[in-house]
């Protein structure tokens, strides 16, 4: 009997605890009322959404750009300069230019400079124009071989990879 009554309080508790997780254990069972089967369409279709917005989205930069348009969303890091870097070596491609590294930092300098170097807000969608790229891409072309080992100065110091751009 003094073990029963040294140990009464201990078996109280473990039969308290053993009931509440019954019960949670019950209650838990009767919100789970969900078909896999929704639950794998539901995934299904926020994929095929979002590559519907995703082709949606390409297409209309296409159509920008073949307006004589480019436009790019600002996200962490990004710059106008980095988006200017993006659109001379883009319409380069385009156009058949053969432009040097150097061309390319003084080409989106000058585009930067006409725009007014802004800073950009993540998120913030920024237009350029293909005239005003081709204008730039020109006088980068027309500089002096002098004016070129100026600009040659900052190539090592620039990330010609922009195809994280959009």
């Amino acid at each position: 009997m003094e073990v029963v009554e040294k140990y009464k309080w201990l078996v109280v508790a473990g039969v308290a605890v053993i009931l509440l997780g019954g019960l949670l254990v019950i209650n838990g069972n009767e919100t789970v009322d969900v078909d896999p089967k929704e639950t794998v369409m539901t995934e299904k279709e926020k994929k095929a959404e979002a590559e519907k917005k995703k082709a949606e989205e390409a297409e209309k930069m296409m159509e920008k750009a073949a307006e004589g348009e480019r436009t790019y969303t600002a996200h962490a890091g990004d710059s106008y300069t980095v988006f200017a870097r993006a659109a001379v070596q883009a319409y380069a491609e385009e156009s058949g230019v053969n432009v040097s590294r150097a061309q390319i930092v003084a080409a989106e300098t000058f585009l930067t400079q006409d725009a007014g170097a802004p800073v950009l807000e993540i998120g913030q969608e920024v237009t350029l124009d293909k005239s005003a790229v081709s204008k730039a891409v020109e006088k980068a072309g027309a500089l002096t071989s002098s004016e070129l080992a100026a600009w040659q100065v900052y190539v090592p110091y620039v990330n010609f990879d922009t195809s994280h751009v959009h």
